[in-house]
Parts: C-alpha cells; structure tokens; sequence
C-alpha cells in the first residue's frame, strides 16, 4: 500500500479558505501556489520570510486576502516593504492594482520573479522608499506590521484624503496611538487562527481633523 501523498498548497487554501470566510477559487488557488511554490523556493538561498511550512504559507495568503474586504474595487494600492509578496501579490491575484514598494533589490528581484510568473496582474515592483513617494499617489496602502510605522508612514501624504492604511498586526492599540496625528482607526477586522492578530483599517484624517477615533 502506497503512502499517501503529500498535501499540495492549493489543496491546503481550498482546505483552508472556510476558516477565513475566503470564497473557494481554483484559478485563484492555483495562481497562489505559483507564488507560494517559487516564494519557498526562494527563501532556501534568501531570507524572504523565514522557516515557513506550506500551512503557514497558506495561512498568509489567506490572511492576506482578508484585506479585499478593506479595499475598494478601483483602489490604487501600495503594499509598503513588500518583501515576500504579502499581502500585495495575493491582493494583485484577487484583481487590485497594486505598487509593490520595497527598497531592497535582493527582494524587489524576488517579487519581478513572481510577477513574471503571473502574468496578466495589474502590478508593479516600485524600488523605492515610502518616503520618496508622490503626494496623493494612491487610495490605499497596506503594511506588515515591524518596528515604528509611525515615523515609517508618516500622515500618509502619498495617499489620496481619507485614504486607507490597513496593518496586519498583534498592536492595533500602540498603533492607533502612534498614528493619532495622521489617521483614525477605522475597525479592527481578526485574522482567524490568532488570539492578537488584526488587521487594523485606519482612515488618513482630513486636515484640521486629526486624532479623531471611530469605534
């Protein structure tokens, strides 16, 4: 009797994808085991996301589609630092138009692989920092949560007036304070799976209004 084979990614998002209320999507799945397979294979020379199993793969590609509920069907995004791809390539699988910002080329090498492996998704590796980005360029930015983000993002001057800045986090509250003069929290939506973490949905303040916190 032959052992059973291994469970493959896509398998493990459709097994997956009922936890995080994620609608079953095979092209979608099979799109996101190209970039889960070649982000693993990656990592074994590059320390794009750390030791990693499938299931935790898997689990970051869905956590990271909990952000289209966020985001707006034309909203221009910005994934800030994005690394590994998360959350920007998945958000890109699921149809936004996403600027993946990341400064370091080793990784924005990684991230143009995966684009060419995806071809036909409206999305684009910008070698930069957050810093240096044109006022108002975008509608929405979304950002793993490391080290200060307050000095990071600043009051968001790259996004358009009450722009969206969505973190995947285990600090919603140190950051609503970090933030304060920039943006108001929003909501926080819960990753399932996690006791801490979130993703924090905070709205750029109008001038004049900063500081302001809905519930």
């Amino acid at each position: 009797m032959s052992e059973k084979s291994p469970e493959t990614i896509a398998a493990r998002l459709a097994r997956l994808a009922p936890e995080f209320a994620v609608p079953r999507d095979v092209s979608r799945d099979a799109r996101l085991e190209i970039f889960l397979s070649a982000l693993r294979h990656w990592s074994a020379s590059t320390n794009l996301i750390g030791r990693l199993s499938d299931e935790d793969l898997a689990r970051h590609a869905l956590e990271s589609l909990l952000g289209v509920k966020l985001i707006g069907a034309g909203d221009r995004v910005v994934d800030i630092g994005a690394g590994g791809g998360f959350p920007g390539i998945p958000l890109a699988i699921a149809g936004f138009n996403v600027t993946l910002l990341e400064p370091r080329e080793r990784r924005a090498a990684f991230l143009r692989h995966a684009l060419r492996l995806l071809p036909g998704l409206n999305a684009r590796v910008l070698v930069d920092r957050v810093e240096r980005l044109s006022p108002s360029r975008f509608d929405a930015a979304t950002v793993r949560a490391v080290g200060s983000l307050g000095r990071l993002v600043g009051k968001g001057e790259f996004l358009e007036p009450e722009g969206k800045l969505l973190i995947w986090t285990t600090k919603a509250a140190e950051q609503e304070t970090e933030f304060r003069h920039g943006f108001r929290l929003d909501r926080t939506l819960p990753v399932p799976g996690s006791d801490h973490r979130v993703i924090a949905f905070f709205r750029k303040c109008s001038t004049g209004n900063t500081g302001a916190t809905v519930g």
